[in-house]
């Protein structure tokens, strides 16, 4: 599987008309109002522009800001440090083994940044080691990059105050290119009236790989999600993307069909479907899943891996479950009317090992309301010794609809899951409350990982 490069967002923004410097200096206040720089030095240098710290509802201190490229060159692999006083000037900060160290190394959330480009950062300090009194930002390291820009445009956006000290802002990313685009990374906030981001996060909750414009299956566009502490007040958001034309994209046959959503007893979202392999060979995958109001708004994303690998022409569940906003939210649950799903070609691939079937045996059902416990042994009749296995329990209703479905892994007792050996297993599905329980039935699948 490829890597999740997310990790560090990247992103084509607007240039902002704002004077630029190399440092950002700030004293914090006392109270969680904010504290704002724009220190003023000559333009065409990798600069740090509005800076702010605050302390959160939840007693974390942040530092944020944006770093904005006004050279003629592409830059990446950009370094900040970040220092942390108290009222006497002493460091804050700590390192592994509790001594005083003067500062930290940080990234922007966008990991490289055209001419022009901007993009947030973030710092956040437990203060139970400290009050900061004060911050220091500085550009500590730089190299040369490389940026061949697709062209998005976002839709559907909505920010929204779950009322936890916390927003949520979604929407749908849509490539307007005739290539397809590769989002390295993704990352949103809000601003106050002069443009001085307050807060910001970045996400990887996206569609890594979108095709053309157009795209007759809808490949080209991607909700996402992005979670960032509320600083109370501003509602004026906005987004920071790094996306590239893609020259080379592996678009394997992958069918995506939804075929339940629900919430459980406890107010969580669930996602249920099927991806199916026309290809000709074993593939891994991610799904993409987005839940939309009944006017297009989206109004939150997640993803989830498919559980096990998909044979040639044969289909796998899916069961996408994380969905910060509406299930932190009633009030945006209520909202939801319909779901989109999609693979992610970038993190579609061969399997890189080898993988068997095998069979549960004295499987039984507790059925304690809509929680209905699956337990069972799983034999490794392979011949070979595993790594381990993955047993998943799908629940079909009277039309033979997929409508739930759950999976565990059964680790290995020692060095390997050897030929031979028996474990046992345990899988808990939460169905819908208010669905029928007449005439269900239900399919475990198992798949064993070789050695």
């Amino acid at each position: 599987m490829k890597p999740n490069i997310i990790a560090y967002a990247t992103i084509a923004m607007l240039v902002l008309s704002m004077p630029a410097c190399v440092k950002a200096t700030g004293t914090t206040p006392t109270s969680q109002s904010p504290s704002l720089n724009t220190p003023v030095n000559p333009p065409g240098e990798l600069a740090i522009v509005g800076t702010h710290a605050s302390v959160g509802a939840d007693g974390t201190y942040r530092v944020v800001g944006m770093i904005v490229n006004n050279s003629s060159t592409v830059l990446s692999s950009i370094e900040l440090t970040v220092e942390i006083m108290d009222e006497s000037g002493d460091s804050l900060l700590k390192d592994e083994n509790g001594n005083s160290k003067p500062n930290v190394i940080i990234y922007p959330l966008l990991y490289t940044l055209a001419p022009g480009e901007i993009s947030p950062f973030e710092y956040s300090f437990d203060t139970t080691n400290g009050i900061p009194a004060s911050y220091n930002v500085k550009i500590a390291g730089q190299q040369t990059g490389n940026a061949n820009r697709a062209t998005l445009e976002s839709e559907k956006v909505q920010l929204v105050d779950d009322g936890s000290g916390w927003f949520y802002l979604t929407g749908e990313l849509v490539n307007k290119g005739s290539q397809w685009a590769h989002i390295n990374s993704l990352a949103g906030g809000v601003l106050d009236d002069s443009n001085n981001l307050l807060s910001a996060n970045w996400t990887s909750t996206y569609t890594t790989e979108l095709a053309p414009a157009g795209d007759v299956l809808g490949r080209d566009r991607t909700p996402f999600e992005i979670n960032f502490p509320n600083p109370n007040g501003s509602t004026q958001w906005k987004l920071y993307w790094d996306a590239d034309v893609a020259d080379s994209v592996t678009d394997y046959p992958i069918e995506v069909k939804v075929t339940n959503l629900y919430f459980d007893q406890y107010g969580s979202a669930h996602l249920i479907g099927w991806m199916t392999n026309n290809s000709d060979q074993p593939l891994d995958s991610l799904v993409i899943a987005g839940l939309h109001s009944a006017d297009g708004t989206v109004l939150d994303s997640g993803y989830a891996y498919v559980p096990v690998p998909m044979k040639p022409g044969a289909p796998v569940p899916f069961s996408v479950l994380e969905f910060g906003s509406v299930n932190s939210n009633p009030n945006q649950a209520s909202l939801v009317s319909n779901a989109s799903a999609q693979p992610d070609p970038w993190f579609t691939s061969p399997p890189t090992f080898e993988f068997v079937d095998l069979t549960a045996t004295d499987e039984t059902v507790q059925k304690n309301g809509a929680t209905w416990t699956f337990n069972g042994e799983v034999t490794n009749s392979s011949g070979k010794d595993l790594s381990g296995a993955t047993v998943v329990v799908m629940v079909m209703d009277s039309q033979n609809k997929l409508v739930a479905m759950e999976y565990t892994s059964i680790p290995p007792t020692g060095v390997a899951f050897v030929a031979g050996e028996t474990n046992n297993y345990s899988v808990s599905v939460l169905l819908d409350p208010a669905a029928d329980p007449t005439g269900i039935t239900t399919i475990t699948l198992v798949v064993g990982d070789v050695k």
